[in-house]
């Protein structure tokens, strides 16, 4: 179907990987979930219902827009749960054109075995949010949004100590006396894993020590998800985006933190710490080390993501919101 002169085809991961892969190499705003790898890897371990890849296309031939989303039961959402999935959106340069999100909810609306639209994880800087609830009300949806958690994130300073200097008087101090007792308590090591090899082989300490934080941990790193983090780290690592991070003690790995780093931004995607430790603040101070890695590094931005967790806060993070948008008819 043609709307506002672009048209709508439907893709496979394997048809559309070039075009996906341009898209996110040139965006500014591309996410580590908008990428193919880690929205293949998702499939392969967790999909069921049928994939549903849409491209929006120019005139002229060119890909302007991707959707990747699935169905089942007559429900289409983006695709990728939000157990794994910080944030969803559709795949382009910039913020989606309303004409191509006209395109896509216009395919949809088009398919009588579309009964309901479910859009998960959409950021509230994300011009998706504000564009598509006016667009499917057009097309005959009704339409509600929810929030559905916050993300905080931290805008990064040029050095460490801009970015102690920019915190709540408390939390500086804090954090600096948390710093303190750390180094007095023996020889203190941050290090950084992103090369293939390197990662597949400390990926067993992270699994370790994830478990260990919280019982809600140990329940939510199940087999199954053991096996997807591992191979979207590895595949990822392939790629330069992952980085694998661990907080040592006199030679003991006592806290750790997988990220991502995107266009420049780092997403924390889930972290743990050996609450034997716990007096000594790992947890938090690992993700300190992390910060002033980053800033190090040149980063732009340290994103904490899905979860109002108080250490985000002490540590900088301002929050911005996750919003749910569902069209029934």
């Amino acid at each position: 179907m043609t709307c506002c002169s672009v048209s709508v085809r439907s893709e496979s991961f394997s048809s559309a990987s070039a075009s996906w892969e341009a898209i996110t190499a040139s965006s500014s705003s591309a996410t580590v979930f908008d990428l193919p790898t880690w929205q293949q890897t998702w499939w392969q371990h967790f999909g069921s219902g049928s994939e549903r890849i849409l491209a929006v296309c120019s005139d002229e031939g060119t890909v302007d827009l991707l959707a990747p989303l699935m169905q089942e039961d007559g429900v289409v959402s983006f695709l990728g749960g939000t157990d794994l999935v910080d944030y969803h959106n559709f795949v382009c340069p910039g913020e989606p054109p309303t004409a191509c999100i006209e395109a896509v909810i216009g395919e949809l609306t088009a398919d009588r075995g579309v009964s309901r639209l479910l859009f998960e994880s959409v950021s509230d800087v994300s011009g998706t949010l504000e564009k598509l609830p006016p667009v499917m009300n057009a097309c005959g949806w009704n339409v509600s949004v929810e929030q559905e958690d916050v993300s905080p994130r931290l805008d990064l300073s040029d050095s460490w100590d801009e970015y102690l200097a920019g915190l709540r008087k408390k939390d500086r101090h804090e954090l600096r006396r948390k710093l303190r007792r750390l180094e007095a308590a023996g020889d203190v090591r941050h290090i950084e894993l992103n090369a293939r090899e390197d990662v597949e082989t400390a990926m067993p300490d992270f699994f370790r020590l994830h478990r260990l934080s919280t019982p809600e941990k140990q329940e939510f790193m199940t087999s199954a998800r053991e096996r997807f983090f591992s191979d979207v780290s590895a595949a990822l690592a392939d790629t330069g985006v992952t980085r694998l991070s661990f907080l040592e003690l006199n030679g003991e790995r006592v806290a750790t933190s997988l990220s991502f780093v995107v266009a420049g931004v780092r997403y924390l995607y889930n972290s743990g710490y050996n609450p034997e430790h716990r007096q000594l603040s790992v947890g938090l101070l690992n993700h300190a080390y992390t910060i002033r890695r980053s800033i190090e590094q040149g980063h732009s931005i340290f994103d904490f993501m899905r979860g109002d967790e108080s250490y985000k806060y002490h540590l900088g993070g301002v929050d911005r919101g996750i919003f749910r948008v569902v069209a029934t008819r």
